[in-house]
């Protein structure tokens, strides 16, 4: 016979597996047995509780292990922006069909071009002749599919390697590969690329334009590893909070498998207090690209530290929620989520 009690507890275990019906229950039950492992919790509870925060905060398993939910009471998880909760705030402050200049690297290029900081061609509409007097003064070039994101399809592409530049044309222009851009090549500032000389390590900084101002909603700093080119952390790379009012990385560094590090996995670079160059050029950068789009009010600009100054590398209509809201281990209590900083703007997330 089931006790009251476990009537009780089966009907509310009912009512959040319904109420979290587009949740892969599995998957949480997986994640629940990796909490346990972090936390000692028993796995049931935790698997209640994810299940409970879906429903409640938008956060799935993904998030809950992110952000060690299982640590966190009511209250800090109320500040935390969610997956959920994230995509349903870009797509009530962002218009969607503004968007398009972000997912079209021409387009971004021809807009944003006094901040890029280096020269590009377009493929698509150039001649063989004006790729040539591109690529006159050039010993390398990076060329990239316009429309994909997360670093796929880029090639950085050296003359030396082609017997003439009518073969580097036709290699470019070959439609499979469906390359839309030729970009000069980066060369990044030595203390930036200090962290990892293999990928253009960059400051994401997310912007919000709020009553015609425009306001810096939080800073990360990325870098690649292992001698990836990319320093994304769905590509190897890790990422780190950023204090712009200082340039110094304020916090350990984490991968796509959540592990932390106190210092480089690759090149030993000891990561918090490390100091990045043009920090309030960086800053200012970003509020000025935000100005020069501001019907489009949330972005996250990714930021290369160049020899001469910062330079856009890209914009994100999607700025990551995750980036800057990772913890660090031992991290004190009460601790929050970006929410907040957006309360203290007059935004409504």
């Amino acid at each position: 016979m089931i006790s009251k009690k476990g009537i009780t507890i089966n009907m509310k275990l009912r009512s959040l597996m319904q109420a979290a019906k587009n949740v892969p229950v599995s998957r949480v039950w997986e994640k629940a047995k990796e909490a346990h492992k972090l936390c000692g919790k028993p796995t049931t509870s935790l698997f209640v509780d994810m299940l409970r925060c879906a429903n409640k905060y938008g956060a799935g398993p993904t998030d809950y292990m992110m952000f060690e939910f299982w640590c966190l009471d009511d209250a800090e998880r109320a500040t935390y922006l969610t997956r959920v909760r994230s995509a349903a705030f870009v797509k009530r402050v962002n218009n969607r069909t503004d968007a398009a200049i972000f997912n079209d690297k021409n387009a971004f290029f021809e807009k944003f071009r006094p901040l890029m900081g280096r020269e590009a061609i377009n493929l698509f509409t150039c001649t063989e002749e004006e790729f040539a007097a591109f690529m006159a003064d050039k010993d390398d070039v990076i060329v990239k599919p316009v429309d994909l994101d997360c670093g796929s399809g880029i090639e950085k592409l050296y003359k030396k390697d082609f017997s003439d530049l009518h073969e580097l044309w036709v290699y470019v222009k070959n439609p499979a590969k469906r390359l839309g851009i030729a970009e000069e090549v980066i060369r990044q500032h030595p203390q930036a690329a200090a962290l990892h000389p293999d990928s253009i390590n960059c400051i994401r900084v997310a912007t919000f334009v709020q009553d015609g101002t425009p306001h810096v909603i939080y800073a990360a700093c990325k870098a690649g590893t292992n001698g990836v080119a990319f320093d994304n952390m769905g590509r190897g790379g890790i990422t780190m909070r950023f204090d712009l009012d200082t340039g110094r990385i304020c916090g350990q560094g984490h991968d796509e498998e959540l592990v932390k590090h106190d210092v480089h996995p690759t090149t030993g670079v000891v990561l918090k207090g490390y100091q990045m160059p043009f920090h309030e050029e960086v800053k200012a950068l970003a509020l000025k690209a935000a100005m020069m789009y501001p019907e489009f009010r949330y972005v996250g600009w990714d930021i290369c530290m160049t020899k001469n100054g910062p330079a856009i590398i890209e914009g994100n209509d999607y700025p990551g929620y995750d980036l800057a809201q990772i913890p660090d281990e031992g991290d004190p209590h009460p601790r929050q989520g970006l929410i907040p900083l957006f309360t203290k703007l007059g935004i409504t997330v």
